[in-house]
């Protein structure tokens, strides 16, 4: 049986299991009120135990195709408190918003226009986008948050994304970060200026928000400051020698990409120019390390080859959620950037500054 947060009474009126709902008054509602389930008008029974949070639920011989999937208690209180936080800030909300043409449910439904989904588990990439794309044929706008990590710090640091986390990060006025929810806390989590390391791994700054202090439509982050921009400098330069010595151990350097590139252009491995591996807001648009697809995008240069004809080899691979044009770009971009470190190759300072100056062009 699945835990449902709304119910029908038998004049329509809807119920909703707020948070602050005491037991007291929770009793003398079950003993008052038949529920009903508003999607499949089914009968619902009230369960005030001690595990789970207050929530209604179908008979077991239910067939409710519109609840399919069982929620956790962290699941069931977040939708609980975001409903409060909606309410509170005096939007129209909706828990639980059944949408039968495309068979979806909505945890949250905002001033019917806004989708909100909380999601507190791994979820399928093209479940995300499917969802995504059904809300939008709606003319609904889906918001995506997260459920906050336990013991979650702020500040600047590397954090690893798992697939799905990836696939939810939200465009807002070139800004690119992940929103997350904390209901025990009630606090919002920002993950925002993330610069791609490779695999998993991410550079960015967490921050955290209040509920009370949260506006809605959600705030958006702020940019860094050149002194939490150079923290960032300093943990991508860290993960750039980490590479470096990785690549010491391969057994064959001559199929490696690494050691080719490095060869056929001529640098020292252990002396690489700084450029080489820096961080840049669109490197998340390539695959694999920055040092490997940098020093193609090098040697690419040197062989007179575009751009394109760089991607077209399949020297260097576009993430999933790229495109051609705008890696062209991105990589131009790049190329532009080591014509400027050209004569100071070696120049922190510079290159330091460079790199702000991207940073604050591109968020």
């Amino acid at each position: 049986m699945n835990a449902i947060l709304v119910a029908k009474t038998s004049t329509d009126r809807l119920i909703y299991l707020h948070p602050h709902l005491n037991r007291e008054r929770l009793a003398h509602l079950r003993a008052s009120e038949q529920f009903f389930c508003p999607s499949c008008g089914e009968s619902l029974l009230l369960k005030i135990g001690n595990i789970k949070i207050p929530h209604f639920s179908h008979t077991i011989h239910s067939e409710c195709a519109t609840f399919s999937e069982s929620e956790s208690p962290l699941h069931l209180h977040g939708k609980a408190m975001l409903h409060t936080f909606f309410t509170q800030k005096n939007h129209h909300a909706e828990l639980e918003k059944y949408f039968p043409f495309i068979r979806q449910r909505a945890d949250l439904f905002i001033d019917q226009r806004f989708a909100v989904e909380f999601q507190c588990s791994p979820i399928l990439v093209q479940q995300i986008k499917a969802r995504t794309n059904g809300y939008l044929e709606e003319g609904i706008q889906p918001l995506w948050l997260l459920s906050a990590k336990n013991g979650q710090t702020e500040g600047i640091q590397i954090i690893k994304l798992k697939s799905y986390e990836r696939a939810l990060i939200q465009q807002a006025r070139e800004c690119s970060f992940l929103l997350s929810f904390d209901p025990v806390a009630n606090r919002f989590y920002y993950c925002s200026s993330l610069f791609f390391l490779g695999g998993f791994r991410w550079i960015a700054k967490i921050k955290s928000l209040a509920a009370g202090k949260q506006t809605f439509p959600f705030a958006l982050p702020r940019k860094l400051t050149k002194a939490e921009f150079e923290l960032a400098f300093e943990l991508a330069a860290t993960e750039r020698r980490r590479f470096l010595r990785s690549q010491q151990f391969v057994q064959n350097r001559f199929r490696n990409r690494f050691w080719r590139a490095c060869y056929e252009l001529q640098l020292d491995a252990d002396n690489l120019p700084l450029a080489i591996g820096a961080p840049l807001t669109g490197n998340h648009l390539l695959e694999g390390n920055s040092v490997v697809w940098q020093l193609q995008a090098l040697l690419a240069q040197f062989q007179g080859l575009s751009m394109s004809e760089l991607l077209e080899s399949g020297q260097v691979k576009l993430a999933a959620e790229a495109s051609v044009p705008t890696v062209v770009q991105h990589l131009e971009h790049y190329l532009k950037l080591c014509h400027l470190m050209e004569r100071r190759k070696h120049d922190r300072e510079l290159l330091l500054e460079l790199l702000y100056d991207n940073y604050c062009k591109n968020v």
